[in-house]
């Protein structure tokens, strides 16, 4: 499992834990309506995928990217008439640098608010939230204005994250407009506190998906081990 995912988990207090399902979390193709993202299947289900289907399963071992017509084990790694192909979990670590390794492309952790982007944020613990931007090399200002008032927080250049601050209380479904120095347009952040922290990976997934924190589970998704099985 890729530290990120771990990092994830952990810092939302969230422990993964083996489970006897996998959750879809992505699908496109002609078969896409009877395998929709938040699906849970038994991992011993034989999955039928036509030409043109791409299908992305979670479980605790990470992901499994289905390509093409075939009838395919949720769980087995291998099966007959398909060929599999690893990622070792580089392609996203802690911080998910993406970038040549220059500047993380992502925040440290599904749970860090990312002020660049607009949607909607899952949050467990709204008391100890961390703000995160995508270039640190300027000192800079940030300034959140929502249900609870204003507030101006103070970015010193070479950090990437800084706390939200204390005074300003998270209500749940409440907007907050982010805006910064030389950005046109605020981001807007529409925050989902969830009332209990899932048991495991899958869990945080359906979580994420049931409140429509896009952005989380991509980050989640994408920075788990993966693995692909493709028709020859």
């Amino acid at each position: 499992m890729s530290r990120l995912v771990v990092a994830a988990l952990l810092a939302g207090g969230v422990a993964a834990s083996a489970a006897a399902n996998v959750l879809v979390v992505r699908s496109s193709g002609p078969s896409a309506k009877s395998y929709p993202a938040g699906r849970s299947l038994p991992d011993n289900a034989r999955i039928t995928l036509r030409d043109g289907d791409t299908l992305v399963v979670l479980d605790s071992r990470g992901t499994r990217t289905f390509r093409g017509a075939g009838t395919y084990s949720a769980a087995a790694t291998t099966t007959a008439g398909v060929r599999t192909t690893q990622n070792d979990g580089r392609r996203a670590r802690v911080g998910a640098v993406r970038s040549a390794g220059i500047v993380p492309a992502s925040p440290a952790t599904i749970w860090q608010v990312d002020v660049s982007q607009s949607g909607n944020m899952c949050v467990t613990n709204a008391g100890n939230l961390m703000l995160w931007r995508p270039d640190a090399a300027q000192a800079s200002t940030l300034t959140i204005a929502g249900p609870g008032g204003s507030r101006t927080v103070q970015w010193p250049a070479g950090r990437a994250t800084v706390a939200w601050p204390n005074d300003l209380t998270i209500a749940s479904g409440g907007e907050y407009a982010l805006s910064q120095p030389g950005v046109a347009v605020p981001s807007r952040i529409t925050f989902r506190t969830l009332a209990n922290a899932p048991a495991d990976m899958q869990g945080v997934a359906q979580a994420l998906l049931a409140a429509g924190c896009q952005e989380q589970l991509d980050l989640l998704v994408d920075s788990a081990p993966q693995e692909e099985v493709a028709t020859n």
